[in-house]
């Protein structure tokens, strides 16, 4: 199915868009999630129902746009959730600023499962052959990096923001913007600190963010993200890693030693203990076997 420009689409529709990505920003939303949600899934949408107008739009149509997006554009669940959050979102603003008298679509419709990622996390070996590799390259930097993210859970983007005086090393935290454009402090150990003041000791600039290029730039996401990758395909690790296995190698290990499911949500800032519990609460099968292999025995 091939759907219409953007540029030719309902004009009053087009109008709606602009005073949305307008309230976003307003409500210090990020500009990626702007630029996911106005850029890409809201428009998409728009052109999907064109020419109808948004005071038009019943469930149905929303219905018939999310099919679309699984059957023609290969939408899985996580995906397709997404634009539901996106559409939700955008219709509920748009009514509450009474710019649109309509009941919203979404309510009759309920989001596609998706299954939770599980993640393997990265075995105590491989940690080691990580910053073993860094250190025989002496690649300060990159050490830091693996150590920071290991240390403290960190997003990408919470870690990508940081600058040199982000850091209480005397109590072992900083604090970041997070998920949502809320506040949180993270926490990291010992080593990681004498991985970033080593670093930090071999640059001779005054430049402000925490982990530069060479091209004496703040370090992109992107290439952070390649880093991650890179190093750890070098050391023969199996499957991507990418900064989100590491968050979830953090929290695993946090699990390992014992630490309560509610401290671990707090660690890694998650909202909801709910989805920690799903990440973090499955057992070890190993250490069920040795349990239970004497079951019988008295019998």
């Amino acid at each position: 199915m091939e759907l219409p420009k953007i540029g030719i689409c309902n004009k009053e529709n087009l109008q709606l868009l602009k005073r949305y990505e307008m309230i976003m920003r307003n409500r210090g939303i990020t500009e990626e999630s702007i630029k996911a949600i106005c850029k890409t899934d809201i428009p998409l949408f728009l052109r999907f129902i064109n020419p109808k107008s948004l005071k038009e739009i019943t469930n149905i149509e929303v219905e018939d746009f999310l099919f679309y997006c699984q059957s023609d554009r290969k939408n899985k669940p996580q995906s397709l959730n997404r634009k539901y959050t996106s559409l939700n979102s955008f219709f509920k603003q748009l009514i509450k600023k009474e710019y649109l008298d309509v009941k919203n679509p979404l309510d009759k419709i309920e989001k596609a499962k998706e299954r939770v990622k599980m993640r393997e996390p990265l075995q105590m070996k491989e940690v080691e052959k990580i910053f073993s590799f860094l250190e025989e390259n002496n690649d300060l930097r990159d050490s830091a990096i693996f150590a920071l993210f290991l240390a403290s859970g960190v997003r990408l983007t919470e870690l990508w923001q940081l600058n040199k005086d982000s850091l209480d090393y005397d109590n072992l935290q900083f604090n970041v913007i997070g998920k949502g454009q809320k506040p949180r402090t993270c926490i990291f150990d010992n080593f990681a600190k004498e991985k970033i003041l080593k670093y930090l000791k071999s640059r001779n600039d005054d430049l402000e963010p925490l982990f530069i290029s060479r091209e004496n730039q703040r370090l992109s996401k992107r290439a952070i993200q390649r880093t991650v990758h890179d190093v750890c395909k070098k050391c023969g690790i199996s499957g991507d890693v990418f900064p989100h296995r590491l968050r979830h190698t953090a929290g695993h290990t946090a699990r390992e030693r014992g630490v309560k499911i509610e401290d671990i949500a707090i660690y890694l800032g998650h909202e909801n203990s709910n989805l920690t519990s799903k990440i973090y609460a499955r057992g070890d099968i190993t250490k069920l076997h040795t349990l239970f292999q004497n079951m019988y025995e008295q019998y």
